[in-house]
């Protein structure tokens, strides 16, 4: 049974806690495991069994976590963003073992999820890839792209394109995209997705059901719901009823 505290953001989330039962499966963002006590155990189809202090598994790579019930720190990063680019390119086809330093600078550097942002995952990138580059690098930012984030309708419209939103800023599409990946890190078909995400959970974290919460965030259904959420993270959401699972969204 899983059991802990999640964050989810647009482009990312972070879990603590014990990880539940689940067979191999794989998703499409990149995967850091990172044991909060001791070490973590793990199967992958290409790298096979790893167990040490933690490791950063390739998107959409079968693996399995194979470890007891001590806590961890899982995080999922969005292959489209450009953290994610970074790290899959770092670990390669499969699974690719951290240091027993790395690992426990990790802990240090996420020991307060609440306060984990996507500057916090700059740093975690770093550490990871034994560089500086990406600790002190200030993030861009454009006004016009931050007020149309902040405009965005609640619940997202079905569809959404990309002329529409540019159109509101007064900027061609060429030019939109661009500033868009710049301003949020990742395109913006990817980015909706995972606001969507972010909407449904936010639902359940207040009460709702899954088909309700679908609805709000603008899914089709509970099973268009469930689709995305295990093909971004590997589980399904009704890991989330669970009363013993604290959710997180900056929605609430």
């Amino acid at each position: 049974m899983w059991t802990g505290k999640a964050i989810i953001q647009p482009g990312w989330a972070i879990f603590f806690g014990t990880a539940g039962d689940h067979v191999p499966h794989r998703h499409h963002a990149v995967q850091l495991v990172v044991g909060l006590t001791g070490t973590v155990g793990l199967w992958s189809e290409k790298s096979g069994e790893l167990e040490g202090a933690g490791a950063v598994i390739a998107a959409d790579h079968a693996h399995r976590l194979t470890g007891g019930r001590d806590p961890l720190l899982l995080a999922y990063v969005n292959r489209e963003t450009d953290l994610g680019r970074q790290l899959d390119a770092w670990c390669g086809a499969g699974a690719r073992a951290l240091s027993a330093g790395q690992a426990e600078h990790l802990r240090g550097l996420l020991r307060q999820p609440e306060c984990v942002t996507a500057q916090t995952l700059k740093r975690v990138v770093a550490i990871i890839l034994d560089s500086a580059a990406a600790s002190g690098t200030p993030p861009f930012h454009d006004p016009r792209i931050a007020q149309l984030l902040a405009t965005l309708p609640r619940p997202l419209p079905e569809r959404i394109s990309t002329s529409e939103l540019a159109a509101r800023v007064s900027l061609s599409p060429g030019r939109f995209g661009h500033l868009f990946r710049a301003h949020t890190g990742m395109p913006l078909r990817p980015y909706l997705r995972w606001l969507r995400l972010q909407q449904a959970l936010a639902s359940v974290a207040q009460g709702y059901r899954l088909t309700e919460a679908a609805h709000a965030a603008g899914f089709a259904d509970s099973a268009h719901l469930s689709r995305s959420f295990r093909r971004t993270f590997g589980i399904p959401p009704q890991v989330l009823l669970n009363p013993a699972f604290s959710l997180k969204t900056g929605l609430e």
